[in-house]
């Protein structure tokens, strides 16, 4: 995929974290409440670890709701520049076999970008290939590379399912697809 899509298009620009003080109970809550399948684990505003619903649940089988997160959490979740390419990201994401990454800008987290983002991503850049009309003209790019430019200018991103989409409409407070819009 060298259409010039980074991390920073398709990221999610909001994700949950906890402290590593809190305990497993409330994390599962506040995992619940917020319909995520994991959590980054924070000291002060330094991501330290993450708290995946695998884990979560096996704790909680476990009898572990009241045991702090420190004693629990998995390994920090890899980290990638918000100006990496959505290419290397992918391959970042398979290499590590992780299924997000922290998006950060030098030290701060600024997103968070998951297999689901990425898929979500390439779908639409395939669809855009699929969908050009044979009379439309080549960019210098496309014709060095083989790829096709993507107009990103009409695409937002949804807030529901993280896909761009053409067209989003406001439903209870958030920006969403078609397809979200319906459940």
């Amino acid at each position: 995929m060298r259409n010039g899509i980074t991390v920073r298009d398709v990221m999610n620009r909001e994700f949950v974290g906890v402290s590593e003080s809190d305990t497993l109970a409330a994390a599962a809550e506040l995992m619940r409440s917020e319909s995520t399948d994991a959590v980054v684990v924070l000291r002060g505003s330094e991501p330290i670890g993450s708290l995946s619903t695998l884990t979560a649940m096996s704790a909680l089988l476990d009898g572990k709701r009241e045991t702090p997160l420190s004693e629990l959490q998995d390994p920090a979740v890899p980290t990638i520049e918000s100006t990496a390419s959505l290419t290397d990201a992918t391959q970042l994401l398979v290499s590590r076999g992780h299924s997000q990454l922290l998006v950060v800008d030098g030290d701060e987290a600024v997103g968070l970008l998951t297999e689901r983002d990425v898929l979500a991503a390439h779908e639409s850049v395939e669809t855009a290939r699929t969908e050009r009309q044979p009379a439309e003209p080549l960019t210098a790019d496309s014709r060095s590379t083989g790829s096709v430019a993507v107009d990103e200018s009409t695409q937002s991103i949804c807030e529901g399912c993280g896909s761009l989409a053409p067209e989003l409409s406001d439903s209870n407070g958030q920006q969403l697809c078609a397809d979200c819009r319906a459940y």
